[in-house]
């Protein structure tokens, strides 16, 4: 395999409160490869969204926080990176579609003023040429009649067209790495399925690796070559798609899967993970997720060890759950449901 172009290795990142230490990311290591795409899953507050900004420098100046361990961006540790070589990197090099594209649309400029200044802030180009990009830009996510777009302003735009936008200011650099922090939240179904159709062509287009951060594992199924799962600040398991759904070793996986509702129209209930995830302030001892495991059973071990991260079976297949061998055992009907989405 060839070498990553962004290695993470054990990330952590902790926020000062005045009632305590929240330890939102903790020791988490994954890579992202050239041209692939790497879904990032997990309930909200599993520490997807704070592991990426963290990276980017866009953690909120305001926030007393602390990070430590390694990101390696084509050779370089973005953790260690001054603030104006990491601006650099920033937009050029990785680019972010954020979750609310509408807080990030100033709403006294043109749309086609603000693709132009994520170009402007890293190439030099003349007034006519940098427009005719934009417009180029506009059109390739797939905005009609992209020369009109142009001078319209973001409450004139709908939300899957604000989302569009986003991902033209993110592709217009040409960059390695494209972050999409839940990129189809709050558009309906068929806008969804458009944005993402977008994001893949706009991927290509770059020529970019793209990390998906989601809680859907249906988009997860459909878009990504590899899958990390994310429960309370942890890396719980991590493989190629293919494997997380048709050979899971973690029950909290198991369990995402039977959240699923499914199409069958055979009358399955849902199966939701009983109680709730942990306080982050006081994460329970042992493995996080042992409280609201059914294959804990008051065992010990649960309890009171955490639960490596280790390989299972074939080399790109992570596991960190004790009783990682039981989980398929234990609930093949899970197994035939998760394969229905696949």
């Amino acid at each position: 395999m060839t070498e990553p172009v962004l290695s993470i290795r054990d990330l952590s990142v902790s926020f000062r409160t005045h009632t305590g230490v929240v330890r939102a990311v903790d020791k988490v290591s994954f890579d992202v490869y050239p041209g692939e795409t790497l879904g990032v899953v997990g309930e909200s507050g599993s520490g997807k969204s704070v592991t990426m900004l963290s990276l980017l420098g866009l953690i909120p100046p305001t926030a007393r926080f602390d990070i430590s361990g390694q990101a390696l961006f084509k050779g370089r540790d973005l953790l260690q990176l001054p603030p104006k070589e990491l601006r650099e990197i920033r937009g050029r090099d990785i680019a972010l579609v954020p979750q609310d594209p509408m807080t990030c649309l100033d709403p006294l400029f043109t749309v086609g003023n603000q693709v132009g200044e994520a170009v402007r802030a890293h190439q030099r180009m003349p007034k006519r040429a940098l427009r005719r990009r934009v417009v180029e830009l506009l059109g390739l996510v797939g905005f009609p009649q992209p020369e009109r777009q142009y001078d319209r302003y973001p409450h004139q735009y709908s939300g899957g067209m604000r989302q569009r936008a986003m991902i033209a200011m993110g592709i217009a650099n040409d960059p390695s790495l494209i972050i999409a922090d839940e990129p189809t939240t709050a558009l309906d179904v068929t806008i969804q399925a458009q944005i993402m159709e977008v994001l893949k062509a706009a991927q290509r287009e770059a020529h970019a690796s793209l990390v998906l951060i989601t809680h859907d594992l249906g988009l997860i199924a459909e878009m990504a070559d590899r899958v990390v799962v994310m429960y309370a600040g942890h890396v719980v398991e991590a493989g190629r798609v293919e494997t997380i759904f048709q050979e899971p070793r973690h029950p909290y996986t198991l369990g995402l899967m039977g959240s699923l509702p499914q199409a069958g129209g055979n009358d399955r209930w849902l199966r939701p993970i009983p109680g709730t995830p942990p306080d982050p302030m006081r994460p329970p001892p042992g493995c996080p997720f042992h409280p609201r495991c059914l294959l804990a059973r008051g065992r010990g071990i649960c309890r009171t060890a955490l639960p490596a991260l280790e390989q299972i079976g074939m080399a790109d297949h992570l596991s960190a759950c004790h009783f990682r061998d039981e989980v398929a055992q234990e609930t093949p009907t899970l197994l035939s449901q998760a394969a229905e989405i696949t």
